[in-house]
């Protein structure tokens, strides 16, 4: 019994860890998983707008606005410059937001976020050698601010006025380089691989536990559950956390809870996924269970669970409202037929119960 329980505990304690690193592997890994993180981000109002007045106070630190306008002023009235200045740096806010609201500035967003995480993962995969920065590797989101710059008439000529080092954010230092790029590989083998691992335990679990097999599956169907909703739970408080420690000015808060919030819809998405697994797994050992409401349903779903294009045609539709609701089938063709083995293995035991216990009735 100790045993039995122990490798239920391990199977949900493994499928916790896959899926978390599941979560990382697709979300800053993948390039599809990114580019949609990175395009739903710049489409968010709050998210733009810190952008925008991001890219600004870069554009104005890096580059001499006042002795920009300046030159473009008579002699005679190079004394308002100053005032001029001060005037610009208002409108341009203005401006940057209206900028990245363009589909085409928007698209620039993307290419350059992307590109950089495609170069990224190719080095944290050791397969290319990444074009450094003082041996660091950034994010160069200069040409988002030329492209905003270029919006301010008064400044003119953006690119010339920039320096090279404005707007690169360091992603990784070289130090930690090493450490990247072996958590890299344990990530991506555990998000492949830990799910299967994780089925296989709770399935030996589940054949050892001879006597009691329904009992371990009510655990871990309860496991599932209550995993599913502490997901849900550690990804709120954590996001509260976190938005108190980044953003000091309650300016920049909703900002950073809704990236927040996109970073981690895929995580949000697979615990719903374990809370309606464990669900319907305990919709199931109850369905099978030996109290009289459970054994009045059997004999209800007798006629239909006895017929098998009928029962199977009820399944289908399940699966496929479930589809719709949640992502049950994202993780590729290899889990979607695992699912699909385990949900017919399910019915069958199901039907020969319904079967069994009406020929015993006769």
């Amino acid at each position: 019994m100790v045993a039995v329980r122990a490798l239920t505990v391990l199977a949900i304690l493994l499928a916790l860890v896959g899926m978390h690193a599941y979560w990382v592997a697709h979300t800053a890994l993948d390039p599809s998983g990114f580019e949609s993180v990175s395009r739903n981000m710049i489409e968010d109002d709050a998210i733009r707008e810190q952008v925008a007045n991001t890219a600004v106070d870069q554009l104005y630190a890096n580059v001499d606005v006042e002795a920009a306008i300046a030159a473009r002023l008579p002699s005679a009235q190079k004394g308002l410059a100053p005032v001029l200045a001060g005037l610009s740096r208002s409108g341009a806010d203005r401006v940057a937001v209206t900028a990245l609201e363009r589909p085409r500035v928007q698209s620039a967003w993307v290419a350059t976020t992307t590109a950089t995480q495609r170069q990224l993962v190719r080095l944290l995969d050791d397969k290319t050698k990444f074009q450094t920065e003082g041996g660091n590797v950034v994010l160069d989101l200069r040409p988002i601010i030329i492209q905003i710059g270029d919006q301010v008439a008064v400044i003119g000529r953006v690119a010339e006025k920039l320096p090279d080092s404005a707007g690169k954010i360091t992603i990784i230092e070289s130090s930690q380089l090493d450490t990247a790029q072996t958590a890299t590989r344990i990530l991506r083998a555990v998000a492949d691989w830990m799910w299967l691992v994780a089925l296989a335990v709770a399935a030996l679990a589940i054949w050892l536990g001879r006597g009691r097999r329904r009992i371990e599956l009510r655990a871990l169907a309860i496991g599932v559950f209550a995993v599913g909703l502490l997901m849900l739970a550690v990804r709120r408080a954590t996001g509260g956390y976190l938005v108190d420690r980044l953003a000091r000015d309650d300016s920049v808060k909703p900002a950073v809870q809704n990236a927040w919030n996109i970073l981690t819809q895929t995580l949000a998405d697979r615990a719903w996924v374990w809370i309606t697994l464990g669900l319907i797994l305990l919709v199931g050992v109850w369905f099978v269970g030996d109290t009289r409401l459970a054994v009045r349903a059997r004999r209800a779903a007798q006629p239909t669970l006895e017929n098998r294009w009928a029962a199977y045609g009820i399944v289908v539709g399940f699966v496929l409202i479930l589809g719709l609701i949640a992502p049950l089938f994202a993780r590729g063709w290899v889990a979607s037929l695992v699912t699909l083995v385990l949900l017919i293995a399910g019915v069958e035991v199901v039907r020969n119960i319904v079967q069994r216990e009406a020929q015993l009735k006769s």
